[in-house]
């Protein structure tokens, strides 16, 4: 049989380009175009492995894991251990579903092909069965995707909150957020995240004062009110990073206790700032407050 080796190079070239493509829009990690291009032709070229003896070494185990990492690093360049390793998984499970469309797709349509080393060959390929294999795999993860994502949402942990200032207690409803990762620069104590609608009643006038004509008041401010007062030892600046914020601070106060109420059991934290978020965090009002992973 004769293996085109035009043909092999163009089909690796297009399907891992959709592959590395899906990798970025699933995972939302954002990638340039040309790195996507560069990274599905490198990684197209290693099908030409089979032609070159001295290259067999390639196509073990631990060399196409390799490869897979040099991949990612190409295309999406990430800078965070967590982030790689998302990628990687993702992309693999991108390319075992494609991979599983393509097989269907070409046995259905009679194809002519041989396996070699963990890698397909196939002479009769066209572009229309390309796309057909394409287009099936998109939609295979689409609705796949969506309704792991709909599942994960509706396992959401909702905790019940409460939140005490000397002898005064609020109550609210938190979600527990594992992207939340905010610590206390100066005491290391994880940081919960509330609104400050939510804190309203527990905070002394000045603060509700400040609070009601800035946004996002400064330091400064609640220094110049607090600078003969004893809340002055629980205010803190809690630096944090967000899409479309790179240097934010969120204005913490240091509570006396917080109680998470989980199920039948109460756990009391004291050792928790809780920063004050004057918006909203949920757009249906399931909950006011963000947990700290750790709070668990």
């Amino acid at each position: 049989m004769i293996v085109y080796a035009e043909y092999v190079l163009l089909e690796n070239f297009i399907m891992n380009y959709i592959i590395l493509h899906m990798t970025s829009k699933f995972s939302k990690y954002p990638s340039k175009k040309y790195k996507l291009l560069i990274a599905a032709f490198i990684s197209a070229l290693y099908a030409f492995i089979i032609f070159i003896p001295s290259l067999h070494f390639l196509f073990t185990v631990i060399m196409k894991l390799a490869c897979s990492m040099v991949i990612i690093v190409l295309a999406y360049t990430p800078h965070k251990f967590k982030d790689f390793f998302r990628l990687l998984g993702i992309f693999y499970l991108i390319t075992l579903i494609f991979g599983g469309a393509g097989f269907a797709i070409f046995y259905f349509t009679n194809f002519n092909g041989i396996i070699s080393n963990g890698i397909f060959y196939t002479t009769d390929v066209s572009a229309k069965n390309i796309f057909i294999a394409g287009g099936t795999a998109y939609l295979l993860i689409h609705f796949v995707w969506g309704y792991i994502t709909d599942q994960v949402k509706k396992d959401k942990i909702f905790l019940k909150v409460k939140i005490q200032i000397k002898d005064t207690i609020v109550e609210c409803v938190g979600l527990v957020d594992t992207g939340n990762a905010l610590k206390d620069p100066l005491t290391n104590y994880p940081v919960m995240v509330v609104e400050y609608k939510a804190l309203e009643h527990i905070l002394p006038l000045e603060i509700t004062d400040v609070f009601s004509s800035s946004k996002y008041p400064s330091l400064e401010q609640l220094s110049e009110i607090f600078n003969h007062n004893e809340w002055i030892t629980r205010i803190r600046m809690i630096p944090f990073k967000a899409l479309g914020t790179e240097n934010g601070m969120l204005i913490g106060i240091k509570p006396d206790m917080v109680f998470i109420e989980k199920d039948q059991d109460v756990k009391n934290i004291k050792d928790i700032i809780v920063a004050v978020y004057n918006n909203e965090l949920s757009k249906d009002g399931n909950y006011k407050a963000l947990l700290h992973p750790d709070l668990l």
